[in-house]
């Protein structure tokens, strides 16, 4: 109030002195008492108004210029408090006041973005968030990785991700809209729901796994003990003997069999410790070299970097590795020249291909391989990809069939370090 005042009389002041002086000029020059003074009078008059015009321009200038710098967010600014008027000191003050009060509350928005980011890219579901024009303004790297693309600006790039048949079967997606300051803005959340059903129907497969060597262990050992002892009565005929021995042979066979997917539902939780995963692919180079080599498989074994160190239980691993370059080389049979490559890659996880030139794996049979006891082979188990599943699934990754057609089939395993 004491600053309006001021200035005030000061306006009020120089339009008095203005008009004096005008007024005494132009009654001079009427009345032809003092030409030269009158003009004199009246030039001054024009120096005050020009005076007074620049200095409320001045005001005027700086709040601009103060507004400015509010609109491009330019906390910078400082307007001099010392050898200015005293209306020019309060006014700077009061500005100065102000643009650290924004200041202040632009840091405290910013500290609660930040905290609001950070704390959705912590959120183990993905969220994005597009206005009404289809501009995405918002994506977590949840979001990003289960949509497997690194960035999206509008919603149509979404859309188009969405329709792909595979993707989309394997994610839950809910939406929803709210208004802010008159924008709509639409929220979608992403959830993988094939970790689910995978983790589920292996938990299921375990059960009915132990229920089954459980009783046909059970079954056959009474079986295999009773066909021994009959055998060895003296007074049972050639034929018979015969008989119970074929019947013991094949009871063992069957016992063996149930013992080796019973480790199917035994899998013991891995051992994790620190190892070098190049080191163990070349020994299993080494250790198939000669089926590579009788086989006529050309093969190839390639990491980035050079040496890539993980933190797993080496034995399971290693034999998950060795499952997979088998399968491979089975697939191989009848190609002339095979071909098996393992691409290795560590950035924020593990990456591993597993590729070969085979005839590929039928559409139909792409998701039934891992389901135990399936299996095209005369004489599989149907064993060794539920079981390497099974391996990665507790060392908290994913086996998929990343591409397969004929002359190239590539098994993709991912594991977080």
């Amino acid at each position: 109030m004491i600053f309006s005042r001021h200035l005030y009389w000061i306006i009020l002041l120089h339009v008095v002195l203005i008009l004096a002086n005008a007024g005494t000029g132009t009654w001079l020059i009427i009345s032809q008492r003092g030409f030269v003074i009158g003009t004199l009078l009246i030039i001054c008059s024009f120096l005050q108004i020009s005076g007074l015009v620049n200095k409320l321009n001045s005001f005027n200038q700086k709040l601009r210029i103060f507004f400015d710098a509010i609109e491009d967010k330019d906390n910078m600014l400082y307007f001099p408090e010392q050898n200015v008027s005293k209306e020019q000191e309060k006014l700077n003050r009061s500005l100065n006041r102000i643009n650290l009060l924004l200041a202040k509350t632009q840091s405290e928005y910013s500290k609660q973005e930040h905290f609001y980011h950070s704390l959705l890219e912590e959120v183990p579901i993905g969220v994005l968030a597009w206005d009404s024009t289809g501009k995405i303004i918002m994506a977590n790297s949840t979001a990003l990785s289960l949509l497997g693309c690194q960035q999206l600006t509008q919603y149509r790039q979404l859309e188009s991700l969405l329709q792909e048949k595979g993707r989309k079967e394997h994610l839950s997606l809910s939406q929803n809209r709210m208004k802010l300051q008159n924008e709509t803005i639409t929220l979608l959340s992403i959830k993988d729901i094939g970790d689910e059903l995978s983790d589920k129907e292996s938990e299921s497969w375990n059960k009915l796994s132990h229920v089954l060597t459980h009783e046909i262990m059970n079954t056959i050992a009474p079986i295999i003990s009773l066909s021994q002892t009959l055998s060895a009565y003296p007074d049972i005929n050639e034929k018979a003997v015969r008989g119970l021995r074929i019947i013991q042979a094949q009871s063992e066979r069957l016992l063996q069999f149930t013992e080796s997917f019973r480790h199917l539902s035994y899998l013991p939780q891995p051992e994790k410790k620190l190892f070098s995963l190049t080191a163990t692919l070349e020994n299993l180079r080494e250790l198939l070299s000669g089926d590579f080599q009788e086989s006529n498989i050309t093969f190839t074994l390639t990491c980035h970097p050079k040496t890539i160190y993980m933190k797993g239980d080496e034995n399971q691993l290693s034999q998950l590795l060795l499952n997979l370059l088998k399968n491979s080389i089975q697939a191989l049979e009848r190609t002339e020249k095979g071909k098996i490559s393992i691409h290795a890659l560590q950035t924020e996880h593990i990456s591993i291909d597993i590729a070969d030139n085979g005839p590929g794996i039928p559409p139909e049979l792409q998701e039934k391989i891992f389901i135990p006891f399936f299996t095209t082979k005369s004489e599989g188990s149907g064993i060794g990809l539920s079981l390497c599943k099974q391996i990665i699934r507790l060392h908290g990754g994913h086996l998929t069939v990343k591409e397969s057609s004929p002359g190239k089939t590539v098994f993709h395993i991912d594991i977080p370090l």
